[in-house]
């Protein structure tokens, strides 16, 4: 059932990224927002499952893209493991921090890839904050889900 929710959540956070919100320059990441919340929230034993979920999902509804979604979304939770103790994960501060460095990391990737047009590191900071004040927000809003319609499990700490 988590795992249900948790694409369905997916889902509804790439369209409104991949819709409404690509008309404007510089926007949150909604997909990430949720992949670094379900990295930090949930349980361990699902964070590289979780990433790779959310990240085929964007990968899906984003019409330019090719699995570049799941692969990042993918080596940011293995990047993730060796730094999640050390991070509070019950708490904003560590759903926001972790969003901001995925969103920086996936940026720099992104740019890498397929060139960085006209992102300079402005634009960058501000999808960096607006992602992380996304994930505070969805955790905030799928974090008080009850039981086993939780998205990602009571990791706590």
């Amino acid at each position: 059932m988590r795992s249900a929710v948790l694409l369905a959540i997916a889902l509804a956070l790439s369209l409104l990224q991949y819709s409404w919100l690509a008309r404007w320059p510089v926007t949150p990441d909604l997909p990430l927002a949720l992949a670094a919340w379900a990295m930090v929230d949930g349980t361990e034993e699902g964070v590289l499952w979780r990433a790779w979920c959310i990240g085929v999902v964007a990968d899906f509804v984003d019409p330019g893209s090719e699995y570049f979604h799941a692969i990042t979304y993918l080596l940011l939770a293995l990047a993730y493991l060796p730094v999640r103790s050390l991070v509070f994960r019950t708490r904003s501060t560590g759903w926001a921090s972790w969003a901001a460095v995925c969103s920086v990391v996936a940026g720099l990737i992104d740019g890498w890839v397929s060139g960085f047009g006209d992102t300079t590191w402005k634009t960058m900071a501000v999808s960096a904050g607006e992602t992380a004040m996304c994930a505070m927000l969805v955790g905030w809003l799928f974090g008080g889900i009850p039981g086993a319609w939780h998205p990602v499990g009571r990791g706590g700490a």
